[in-house]
């Protein structure tokens, strides 16, 4: 639920004013509580990290108790409001842009770090690395602190806390297009892992938000997780039959993330990136049967790579953070990681981040081997009609017709003299956009149905011109079930993910 305030003040400016007063809202005022109990670890004169500090409320509650801060966020809007905060309150606060896992505070040594409502927003494997820089940033015997959302312990706050979650993720997409999922870790878990000594583990709003205490010992202990083969972690038998049904429906199957092996890969193993979305990771393996090689699978929620990449899920940060997580640098020689072509926006930031040469593979996974023998991809590799064929599009028909029951719902208020019409044009169009698809008019789903509407009202009204009002209702009605036509398939929604 933070995430959704956060996405929202960052992408849009108006918003970063009413941060502090959602976040508020939304523990009940017990983001109040969690920071003052965050605040009790913090000593005059002690150096303080906040990572993720936002509008920079702790960060400046810390320097007036006479500690000295550095606080780090992503979100220029935010920090520049932190600015003007700890100017009002007339402190020293040495705020810097810097995207979580990697901290600008190289050589720097602090005697606490703390994270409030800021690690949720991250994948888990972002979370542990952005634990484990925390812990490299404070001296042997400091502190690393924890607070964050958690798991309600009442069945009622749950259930309040879920639907929240929902309703205003919803917000986040119609607003900025973009999904925003917040995540519950296993901190203590989180913080062992990460190397640290964990304490006091204090609980509020019945379990809702958690705050943990953690110690850094003398010594950090290595952290590189072990690569597995990716059929380990795979579903087997009826499961994964029924699992990939769900996901022939687009229904978001995920897959857990990581490194994984296929084959006995060695030093000079090609390295691939995709998403955790079921379908997507059966392709893949499928189409490098037989092949030595490491996956890359990122934590995008169970979404396929165009719509995460789409939605803000499929990132560079996530990739990067998966490759120094499992040692992949340490594990070949040939350092390139190969991405899907329809998450190729990318490609520049993993560069930047990693150094890795990042090349950007076909559309499709079958193309795979052929691409790895010849690293050009060639028209027809990158080709989206050659990957909308008949089969593809007959899918995405039967997708809308899916979608239908919820997308017009509204309908359900209209005279029966219209409903009728209505959903016979929308069952009739489903079909019809996908397997006319190349001859009907336009570029998108809309105008297609748009078109395709207009002719079909056109043609109601030369047949009975008294039905006027059913002819209007269908030619409303086209664009929006056009609309729902595109959003299933990259090929009639291209235009965003190369935006």
């Amino acid at each position: 639920m933070s995430l959704v305030a956060m996405v929202l003040a960052d992408r849009v400016e108006h918003f970063t004013r009413y941060y502090d007063w959602w976040i508020h809202l939304i523990t009940f005022g017990r983001a109040t509580l969690v920071r003052r109990a965050v605040l009790r670890y913090v000593q005059p004169g002690e150096a303080v990290l906040d990572v993720g500090c936002g509008t920079g409320t702790l960060a400046i509650a810390a320097a007036r108790q006479g500690a000295s801060v550095v606080g780090i966020d992503r979100s220029r809007p935010m920090l520049a409001l932190a600015r003007e905060k700890a100017a009002r309150a007339g402190v020293q606060v040495d705020f810097r842009v810097g995207q979580a896992p990697i901290l600008p505070v190289s050589g720097e040594l602090f005697d606490v770090a703390t994270a409030t409502f800021a690690l949720s927003e991250l994948s888990r494997d972002e979370a542990l690395l952005t634990v484990r820089a925390m812990a490299e940033a404070v001296r042997p015997g400091g502190r690393v602190i924890i607070a964050d959302e958690a798991l309600p312990r009442h069945p009622l706050l749950w259930l309040f806390g879920e639907l929240q979650r929902l309703l205003f993720g919803v917000i986040a997409f119609a607003v900025l297009q973009e999904l925003a999922p917040t995540h519950r870790h296993p901190w203590p878990a989180m913080l062992e892992e990460a190397g640290l000594v964990v304490g006091p583990v204090a609980r509020y709003q019945e379990g809702g938000l958690i705050v943990v205490e953690a110690e850094r010992p003398a010594t950090l202990p290595v952290l590189q997780r072990a690569i597995v083969p990716l059929a380990l972690v795979m579903p087997h038998g009826i499961a994964h039959a029924v699992l990939a049904i769900a996901a022939w429906f687009a229904l978001p199957i995920p897959v857990p993330s990581g490194v994984y092996q296929l084959g006995a890969p060695d030093r000079e193993a090609p390295v691939v990136l995709t998403s955790n979305f079921l379908a997507t990771i059966d392709a893949v393996r499928h189409a490098l049967a037989g092949c030595n090689g490491f996956v890359i699978v990122e934590d995008t929620s169970g979404w396929n790579v165009w719509c995460a990449s789409d939605a803000g899920l499929f990132t560079a940060e996530k990739a990067a953070a998966l490759m120094r997580l499992y040692g992949l640098e340490q594990r070949v020689t040939r350092r390139r990681v190969i991405i899907p072509r329809l998450g190729g926006r990318i490609g520049a930031r993993l560069a930047q981040i990693t150094k890795w040469d990042v090349v950007t593979g076909p559309i499709e996974a079958r193309d795979l081997p052929a691409f790895l023998e010849d690293p050009e991809v060639t028209p027809a590799m990158r080709s989206l009609d050659r990957l909308f064929r008949l089969r593809e599009r007959l899918r995405v028909g039967v997708l809308t017709v899916v979608q239908l029951p919820l997308f017009l719902a509204p309908v359900r208020l209209l005279p029966a003299s219209l409903r009728g019409p209505v959903w016979r044009f929308a069952l009739v169009a489903s079909g019809v956009l996908s397997v006319f698809h190349y001859w009907l008019p336009g570029q998108t789903g809309i105008v297609k149905g748009g078109i395709f509407g207009l002719a079909v009202s056109g043609a109601m009204l030369v047949r009975e011109p008294r039905r006027w009002a059913a002819a209007l209702a269908v030619t409303v009605s086209a664009p929006l079930i056009g609309w729902i036509y595109q959003s299933s398939s990259p090929v009639v929604y291209w235009k965003r993910i190369w935006k």
